[in-house]
């Protein structure tokens, strides 16, 4: 009785994990480390950010404040939207920077965590477009860091608690 117990716990443990191993999320690519026009090829064509689930604590339009638009909208992708207490390398977190009338697309910025990229700034990598993609500003762009350092306590973000 007792070695039947022990073999049906043996397959019950085996089916399971086979099962498990079966229904992992598939292999999530890997945006690019480069430039921020490579990246704005990766976010528009390869993963679009527009079809990114939002984080539950900014879903939506957002209010938005100086140096970005009266209203944003927050898009991370499924690195940045899976991490727990910080973002993990290769997460990105798009914002949209609209208008008031949350019909007019200003600007869009992009952060990316890279590895050992700038440790002093969370290893973030910034960039900032124009709606169309053309790049207004990328890397370690100073404005960013001196902003979001104030923010070095939730992973130099604003809009989402870690």
């Amino acid at each position: 009785m007792k070695r039947c117990l022990m073999v049906a716990c043996f397959i019950i443990s085996l089916s399971l994990f086979t099962a498990c191993s079966l229904f992992q999320p598939a292999n999530i690519k890997k945006p690019p480390m480069t430039t921020a026009s490579a990246l704005w090829q990766y976010i528009t064509i390869t993963d679009p950010y527009t079809e990114w689930e939002q984080f539950d604590d900014t879903a939506g339009m957002q209010l938005g404040a100086p140096p970005h638009g009266p209203r944003i909208q927050i898009y991370p992708n499924k690195i940045a939207s899976s991490s727990v207490y910080k973002a993990n390398e290769s997460s990105i977190i798009v914002m949209e920077n609209y208008d008031k009338d949350e019909k007019t697309l200003l600007t869009i910025n992009l952060m990316q965590k890279r590895p050992n990229y700038a440790p002093s700034a969370g290893n973030w990598f910034w960039a900032a477009y124009e709606p169309d993609g053309t790049v207004i500003e990328e890397g370690k762009i100073k404005r960013c860091v001196e902003c979001h350092v104030s923010m070095a306590f939730d992973d130099y973000t604003f809009i989402h608690q870690w």
